[in-house]
């Protein structure tokens, strides 16, 4: 009976539903299509009714049902020919902008993930440690690379351009190991396609070592031990190769020390003595100079030059530098390390400044060569008893000012026929640092003349501005004369007027 029905209509079941012609499945009575194969229930639904209409007796049929004859048997759509209907231009166009993405999509992965673009990503997160813990790898599955365990990675090498630049020099020209403790390897693939490298580090262990008991051993701030004996030897790591402060605190007598320096940890088996003890010393230097250790300041130079550091905590890393202002810029001077100089005198010395025994002797062999000169009246005689002209002495030379001033007042005093002779002592008060490595020196200079009737003495002070050019120094200019002494040898006092 099922079978008779499928070729005419839906046939009624009990419940007031259908059955699809087409596969035999329920449908409602007010399905358009077939649920479950889609066929078209509302155009069979019409061609049954033309039917009826064509041939009432197959109204009647219904009541009764009865075999029907093959040439009522209406044509049926079937799943066949539905799947051969052409795709939908918008599938199509979908499909090719798929294409040109996954094409444009591996020319540019190709570019992004070329080895020496990753390096320079790489290289960029060092200098800025932006991003860098992404760039980085170990095979020393104990050490964690977060951006937290990198930053004394990126410290370092942002505060030391030249060693990145090394460094990327080195990872450029090959991938082995170097003073650095970084290669740059593949380690895998990135969106299946395409190599990837990143910066792979060595992990660091490093042995620190101390001398005291219940002494504090710290890493970059981190407490790592405490020591219980009067000795200690602890391993500390892994680290990611860096700069890291490391600390040794306690109380020594007296005195609460804390030995602390910075350190590049490279790698691993190196030890670091943090023992605790204290020195003390004498810096020399420019009056006004600010001295600082490690960091910290200790004090400023007196007027007579000195200044006494006494019991500083010491550590095998003791650098000094001393800061000088000079106008409304802050000179700083060259580093010196403390560590090994109990009890001694220690300079400290700014970039082109000469210490006060050198500037001595600089200012003696100038005025040494303007007495010659002055003497003989002949311009040819004016150099230094190695030989050295007058004009050397000078930037720009013969065309400088202050030299041309010089020549003037000495060959003023040769032809002076009231003037006997003339004895120049110079004697130097004080080498300060001045802008762009310059460096200023007071001195004093006492003229003694002799003259037709007595002695004159007269003392003036100058400051000289002294620079290096050509690998000597030289005045660039002279300050103008300030008179500290005048007085004749007929004057009551030696110590003559103070004007």
């Amino acid at each position: 009976m099922f079978k008779q029905q499928k070729f005419y209509e839906p046939a009624d079941d009990q419940a007031g539903g259908t059955f699809c012609p087409n596969c035999g499945q329920r449908v409602k009575a007010t399905d358009a299509f077939c649920e479950n194969c889609g066929f078209d229930l509302t155009a069979f639904r019409n061609q049954s009714s033309q039917t009826n209409a064509d041939h009432p007796s197959a109204a009647s049929r219904q009541a009764t049902p009865a075999q029907p004859t093959q040439s009522a048997t209406p044509t049926v759509p079937t799943r066949q020919s539905q799947a051969k209907r052409s795709m939908p231009k918008w599938a199509w166009l979908t499909i090719g902008v798929v294409l040109v993405l996954a094409i444009g999509g591996y020319a540019y992965g190709q570019h992004y993930y070329q080895p020496a673009a990753q390096l320079n990503r790489a290289i960029t997160a060092l200098k800025t440690g932006k991003g860098l813990a992404k760039q980085v790898t170990s095979t020393d599955p104990s050490l964690k690379i977060t951006p937290e365990t990198v930053k004394p990675m990126s410290a370092y090498f942002k505060a030391n351009r030249k060693s990145l630049a090394s460094l990327a020099s080195d990872l450029k020209a090959s991938n082995t190991a170097n003073q650095y403790g970084v290669q740059f390897v593949r380690t895998g693939k990135a969106w299946l396609f395409f190599d990837k490298y990143q910066l792979q580090v060595a992990s660091v262990y490093a042995d620190l070592s101390t001398n005291h008991k219940n002494v504090t051993l710290a890493v970059n701030g981190q407490k790592v031990a405490k020591t219980t004996a009067t000795s200690l030897t602890h391993k500390v790591g892994p680290y990611v190769p860096g700069t890291y402060t490391l600390t040794a605190k306690g109380t020594v007598g007296q005195h609460q020390i804390t030995n602390k320096g910075t350190y590049y940890l490279r790698s691993t088996g190196e030890s670091y003595e943090l023992d605790l003890r204290t020195i003390s010393l004498t810096v020399v230097g420019t009056p006004k100079t600010v001295i600082y250790v490690n960091g910290e300041k200790q004090g400023t130079i007196h007027s007579d030059g000195t200044l006494a550091l006494n019991n500083l905590p010491w550590s095998n890393k003791m650098m000094m530098t001393g800061k000088y202002e000079v106008g409304n810029q802050l000179v700083t001077s060259k580093q010196t390390n403390l560590s090994n100089d109990e009890g001694e005198d220690v300079a400290v010395n700014f970039a082109g400044v000469m210490s006060k025994d050198s500037a001595t002797d600089y200012i003696t062999a100038i005025f040494d060569a303007l007495g010659r000169y002055t003497n003989t009246g002949d311009l040819s005689d004016a150099s230094d008893y190695n030989d050295r002209t007058l004009d050397d002495y000078f930037i720009n030379g013969t065309d400088n000012a202050d030299y041309q001033e010089l020549v003037k007042m000495a060959k003023g005093y040769y032809d002076n026929d009231d003037i006997m002779s003339v004895n120049y002592e110079p004697t130097v008060i004080s080498t300060i640092p001045a802008a762009n490595d310059k460096s200023e020196i007071t001195y004093d200079v006492k003229y003694d003349f002799t003259n037709t009737e007595e002695e004159r003495i007269q003392v003036f002070r100058y400051t000289a501005t002294v620079e290096k050019s050509g690998g000597h120094y030289k005045i660039s200019k002279i300050s103008a004369a300030q008179k500290i002494r005048d007085f004749t040898s007929s004057d009551d006092s030696d110590e003559g007027e103070n004007d």
